[in-house]
């Protein structure tokens, strides 16, 4: 199972840098996910921490936030989320076996394509981007399930 990219990890280490944070308070934040590198935190969780320090940053006005991923569209009502965009995309990174953003990008298309019928993640709408997400939740299980199984 996939966890974070490179540009997570050094983003997360830019912003530990910016916000001059000590190595036991950045520590204290990464146990809190239970890990003890950024190394070890998936995708989304990944994601979650950019944002919190980014916030952090923020707050004492010294970093500018990019807008999230997707919040820029104009999306009919009937339309996916960017929220469901987001999480779809990073729940396939977690599950993609290539730490390679435009082979999970290909892999993603390819799943939708063969599975929903949908060309993109930007035509999906928001009860194909429920079964999206639920399909992958379940690929995830399963690639647990098989990781426990081998393990014993």
């Amino acid at each position: 199972m996939n966890t974070n990219t490179k540009s997570q990890i050094r983003k997360i280490h830019t912003l530990k840098a910016y916000l001059n944070l000590s190595d036991d308070v950045y520590r204290e934040m990464l146990f809190s996910f239970g890990v003890n590198s950024s190394k070890d935190l998936t995708f989304t969780e990944a994601q979650i921490f950019i944002e919190i320090l980014e916030d952090k940053a923020t707050s004492i006005r010294s970093w500018e936030s990019q807008p999230k991923k997707y919040d820029d569209l104009y999306r009919d009502s009937s339309m996916a989320s960017p929220a469901q965009l987001r999480m779809i995309e990073g729940l396939w990174r977690e599950i993609c076996y290539f730490d390679n953003d435009e082979f999970a990008k290909k892999s993603l298309r390819k799943f939708l394509n063969s599975t929903f019928k949908v060309a993109d993640l930007m035509f999906l709408t928001k009860k194909k981007a429920v079964k999206v997400i639920r399909a992958v939740l379940n690929i995830k299980k399963n690639i647990k399930s098989a990781a426990a199984l081998q393990s014993e």
